[in-house]
């Protein structure tokens, strides 16, 4: 694990853009093995675990939605496909050869474009944000520290999403 993820969480990184992250007792960049030894978790901590957990938990939340979509969407390039062979079908029996049941079945594929976008787009967000929840949970435990929080999905008349969070950190005996 990357030395950085643990200044991440602590109140006494300075970040610097010509010399990266430093640490504010020392003055250098981080230099220890396993874990640091004068980490302070406390407001950036917090913060951090809200961050990382309600963007886990919005991610979460679209799961329904796209798979909706993705269905929905599918049915409907199901639909141009059939409609398009059983087109053909018809002309072919009339005795016309047309490339109109071509063009109707060629048109599906713009359907079915639009309803796998947003499940590659899901998973993704997926992977980032439990890969995220993953680093934070394993320094946690590293530290010596549980939490419990509970999200509220806030929304306003206009739509705008807000969280609402109650979090509770536990010092615990574990550590490694």
């Amino acid at each position: 694990m990357e030395l950085t993820q643990h200044c991440k969480l602590c109140d006494h990184k300075i970040i610097d853009f010509k010399t990266g992250t430093l640490c504010g007792l020392t003055s250098k960049k981080p230099d220890f093995q396993n874990k640091c030894g004068v980490i302070q978790l406390d407001t950036e901590y917090k913060s951090e675990i809200e961050n990382v957990n309600i963007e886990h938990e919005a991610v979460l939340k679209t799961k329904t939605d796209t798979f909706g979509h993705l269905v929905l969407y599918s049915i409907i390039a199901l639909a141009l496909f059939l409609g398009g062979f059983l087109v053909g079908k018809y002309i072919f029996e009339k005795g016309v050869i047309s490339t109109v049941p071509l063009i109707i079945m060629g048109l599906g594929f713009g359907p079915l474009a639009i309803a796998f976008g947003p499940l590659n787009l899901y998973n993704t967000n997926l992977k980032i944000a439990k890969k995220k929840k993953t680093i934070l949970d394993t320094l946690s435990q590293m530290y010596g520290f549980d939490y419990d929080i509970d999200i509220t999905h806030l929304k306003d008349s206009l739509g705008n999403k807000s969280y609402d969070t109650n979090l509770k950190i536990r010092k615990t005996s574990n550590t490694f």
